[in-house]
């Protein structure tokens, strides 16, 4: 057994350089379409157009996340202040005030950022 393993391994020793010498370079071989197909004598795929909605889009969805980011932190605020008001609450008829004023500016943050998100894909229609 351990000989035959000695002659495996002599054996991809000497396949080694005989495969890398069997590769074609020359013409119409691998060396030559490596040259072709370099970035620079590539043309571009992409159209000015194409371009230009790309990137619209693209900053339209920047802006839409970068909102709704802000959304989702106020929100966490908010239910972050609500847990500490809870914390100090003694009677129940407060515990349902502080919930009704966390439901009255969750609702009221989210109708107005809503808003401002419509807002930005009405503009990002009418500059099409």
């Amino acid at each position: 057994m351990a000989t035959s393993i000695a002659e495996d391994e002599k054996r991809r020793t000497q396949q080694g350089p005989q495969v890398a010498q069997a590769s074609p370079t020359g013409p119409g071989g691998a060396a030559e379409h490596t040259k072709e197909s370099t970035p620079a004598s590539r043309g571009s795929f992409v159209f000015p157009e194409w371009q230009k909605s790309i990137e619209a889009t693209t900053n339209f969805f920047a802006a839409t996340l970068k909102d709704g980011l802000r959304l989702t932190a106020s929100s966490l605020h908010d239910h972050a202040n609500f847990l500490k008001v809870v914390a100090e609450v003694k009677s129940p008829s407060e515990l349902l005030k502080s919930y009704l004023d966390l439901v009255e500016r969750s609702w009221s943050r989210s109708f107005s950022e809503g808003s401002k998100l419509l807002d930005n894909l009405k503009i990002q229609q009418h500059q099409r």
